[in-house]
């Protein structure tokens, strides 16, 4: 197959195809088409953490500061990078340096993006990313205060 995507290939376009067929793009490239796998792991790692809060909270421990830590610090990196990838997918006009100036004023560069390419579907999804940051939280405050 490979033999006849070279041969084949007349633009760089049809090479694209052709190794994308037999899995040979690099994993950016990959990204940029499934739009959602940061979502999915946000949604992955919120569960996670929302059982360890629940089952920590239940025998009156409390979870580390390293391990919060660690679960903001992966929210905020999976959360910024949707935002670059999902601007690529919706044709958004960005600056050079669009990343780092969401790393830098997430609280502020999440809401005004979603909120500028959705509407108010955008305000929802900022509600929704904001509410799985917090349920490991609140889940675990719940199981302690009535399981308790």
């Amino acid at each position: 197959m490979f033999r006849r995507c070279i041969i084949y290939s007349g633009t760089r376009t049809t090479l694209n195809r052709c190794l994308r067929a037999i899995g040979y793009l690099t994993i950016g490239h990959n990204m940029k088409n499934n739009k959602n796998i940061f979502i999915y792991a946000i949604i992955a790692f919120a569960i996670c953490m929302t059982i360890i809060e629940i089952l920590l909270n239940l025998q009156s421990k409390e979870v580390s500061a390293t391990s919060q830590s660690v679960w903001g610090t992966v929210f905020l990196l999976l959360s910024i990078l949707w935002v670059y990838y999902d601007a690529d997918r919706k044709d958004f006009n960005k600056p050079f340096d669009f990343g780092f100036l969401v790393y830098v004023f997430w609280p502020i560069a999440l809401p005004w993006y979603l909120i500028y390419t959705r509407g108010l579907e955008g305000f929802l999804i900022f509600l929704g990313l904001i509410s799985l940051w917090l349920g490991p939280w609140l889940a675990g405050l719940v199981a302690y205060v009535y399981f308790t």
